[in-house]
């Protein structure tokens, strides 16, 4: 499915959707997540792009590695970043990134890939940015079921969420075939068996590390992730 005006659709959403506050499952959810990007990282780099900057975790999060450098459709999200945080931030889409050529150091896509048209063209512009021996960090729902439901607004069939794709491994390496890229890791974190029990807020006090081999041996044991982090290197 595609969503023909999604600069629309996106910039309306920011209005009505507050990325600044969530359930506390989805906060410690999200911690664990950010807390597996970050290891990811290594050194200080010069530049890092954060694609589809959401309620801006990145800058807390991400900071002693480099300067973030915030990208998202919408004005009033980046605004309120950089009210809690001077940092650079720039309105646009991931289709079309107003960089050029090998320019920053790591790119992170996260939790946005499964929302635009083309993942292909928006990977393809992540990796004309991405400079010689950087590191894009793509997030993604694994293997979700998309849902439509009846829109009260448009009466038009519509996908929960806003997902228009699914992603597996196999079908990220489809994609990734596309544009011969060669250097990829994929990573399964998140075991929806934590996460739908609510076991993983109940060991929110535990270590990551201790939390990840206890997440790590339950998706080799049944495969159910949350979330697919696919990691390239250019």
């Amino acid at each position: 499915m595609e969503n023909k005006d999604y600069r629309s659709h996106y910039q309306i959403d920011a209005e009505l959707f507050n990325y600044f506050e969530n359930n506390k499952y989805d906060v410690d959810y999200n911690r664990r997540l950010h807390t597996c990007i970050r290891k990811l990282f290594s050194g200080r780099a010069n530049k890092i792009l954060d694609i589809g900057s959401g309620g801006g975790w990145s800058v807390e999060t991400l900071s002693e590695f480099g300067n973030i450098h915030l990208f998202d459709l919408s004005h009033k999200n980046l605004c309120a970043i950089k009210h809690k945080s001077e940092t650079n931030a720039v309105v646009g889409d991931a289709l079309f990134l107003p960089f050029k050529k090998d320019c920053f150091d790591y790119v992170i896509i996260s939790e946005v890939l499964e929302h635009i048209n083309s993942p292909l063209n928006a990977i393809e512009q992540a990796f004309r940015v991405l400079k010689s021996g950087g590191k894009i960090i793509i997030t993604t729902p694994y293997n979700e079921k998309i849902r439509y439901y009846l829109c009260v607004h448009c009466n038009k069939m519509t996908p929960a969420n806003a997902h228009l794709h699914s992603f597996t491994v196999e079908s990220m390496s489809q994609l990734l075939n596309k544009l011969k890229i060669s250097s990829v890791k994929y990573v399964k974190f998140g075991s929806k068996i934590l996460t739908v029990t609510r076991i993983s807020y109940m060991l929110r006090f535990l270590p990551y590390c201790f939390w990840r081999l206890k997440d790590r041996l339950l998706n080799l044991m049944i495969d159910k992730p949350n979330t697919l982090i696919t990691i390239i290197r250019k």
